[in-house]
């Protein structure tokens, strides 16, 4: 008897560890798969800017740019969105760095962005950045050069050297026009 209900047991442990692997792959599946792999040409997105305007993400720019998709409630966003501040403050060889806040982030106050990127924050409304994009979890940062070609995309949380890395490979390639 008691040999009979180890079985049982172990397999009913072995179901268990099957389904939760297959879990993120049921997810992926049901969603889509996220954004496409590079290179894309970065559409042309609105977002709403403080309390009525929407701009053109990135319009008028000259150089290269990051744009992270995140949502207030993420913890991986918010740690994300402090590696950017952080690299905020060193030579960033023109690169622009964008928030993209999702429809359901609170952006009465924008406090829980760091001050360096406030100034480039917008909000998505309607979720229209999100399906243009890909986006289907967060954070996910945009790496896109001058000539509007999206090349690197990092779907998750960074670390400093990834992100140095990126900047690095993003600011050289418009150096060096490839």
């Amino acid at each position: 008897m008691q040999h009979a209900r180890r079985k049982v047991i172990a397999a009913m442990g072995a179901v268990s560890v099957t389904a939760i692997a297959m879990v993120p792959a049921i997810w992926v599946r049901a969603s889509g798969g996220g954004p496409a792999d590079p290179p894309w040409l970065f559409p042309p997105v609105a977002a709403a800017f403080g309390d009525a305007d929407t701009l053109t993400l990135g319009a008028n720019r000259t150089g290269p740019m990051a744009v992270v998709y995140v949502d207030r409630s993420c913890i991986h966003c918010e740690a994300e969105l402090e590696l950017l501040d952080s690299m905020s403050g060193n030579d960033n060889g023109g690169l622009e760095v964008w928030v993209v806040a999702s429809p359901r982030s609170d952006m009465a106050s924008a406090e829980w962005v760091p001050p360096s990127l406030r100034v480039r924050t917008v909000h998505d409304r309607d979720g229209s950045v999100a399906r243009a994009l890909g986006v289907k979890a967060v954070p996910a940062t945009f790496w896109v050069d001058a000539a509007d070609t999206v090349r690197m995309i990092r779907v998750g949380r960074s670390d400093q050297g990834m992100l140095a890395e990126n900047r690095t490979a993003l600011i050289e390639r418009g150096e060096n026009g490839r």
